[in-house]
């Protein structure tokens, strides 16, 4: 049993049996993988906004068509009952029409809750024959 060292491009190892010859398989090419051009996605464009006198936080997000939770997440507001006359606030842009609903949330099919249970204390119960 022979083994045969690769010429160019066979790999190493082959095995020959005596009376064999090697033959040269026709070369196949294999197609290069095809990768994705990356995708760019830009940040949003926050828009700046001063907060004057009778402002709510409400108001400035129906103003600029945005969800309420979408301007105090931007902004970090720990509280959104307080803001400021002077402060200034990034407006997010609003979210895209066709993207549909950012969480979809199907309906509760006829939930089992568990039985309700006395909020007060009741006398302990003694059974006739055990006292």
């Amino acid at each position: 049993m022979a083994i045969a060292v690769a010429a160019s491009g066979m790999a190493i190892g082959c095995t020959l049996l005596p009376g064999e010859s090697r033959t040269e398989a026709s070369a196949t090419t294999v197609p290069a993988p095809t990768v994705a051009p990356a995708t760019t996605t830009e940040p949003p464009v926050l828009t700046p906004y001063t907060v004057v006198r009778g402002d709510t936080l409400i108001q400035i997000a129906d103003r600029y068509g945005i969800h309420l939770n979408d301007l105090v997440r931007v902004n970090n507001i720990a509280d959104p009952t307080k803001i400021f006359v002077g402060q200034i606030l990034l407006i997010p842009p609003p979210p895209d029409p066709d993207a549909g609903p950012a969480l979809t949330i199907p309906p509760a099919t006829d939930p089992v809750l568990p039985p309700l249970l006395p909020t007060t204390t009741a006398p302990p119960i003694t059974l006739a024959g055990t006292g």
